[in-house]
């Protein structure tokens, strides 16, 4: 089972080209804090991200760790498949 922290668009992007989503498509929103790294996507991909920044209004912004899930699973601390 694949534990998907943050349901996101991957291909949305501000004009700064950083990731966004709501806090409200937060599996956990006090995981989501500036610098946590979650599992995020939805059924068509999947990332693992780095939060920039989870503003006031319920903004999140992330940019994406290099490489496949597989290899950028080591910091969500469990098994990614």
């Amino acid at each position: 089972m694949v534990d998907v922290g943050l349901i996101a668009d991957l291909n949305a992007e501000d004009d700064d080209g950083l990731g966004w989503s709501t806090l409200a498509d937060a599996r956990e929103p006090a995981r989501v804090v500036t610098g946590s790294m979650l599992l995020a996507g939805n059924r068509a991909a999947l990332a693992v991200v780095r939060i920039v920044a989870a503003n006031a209004d319920g903004q999140v912004y992330s940019t994406f760790l290099p490489g496949s899930v597989a290899k950028s699973r080591h910091p969500l601390g469990h098994s990614v498949a």
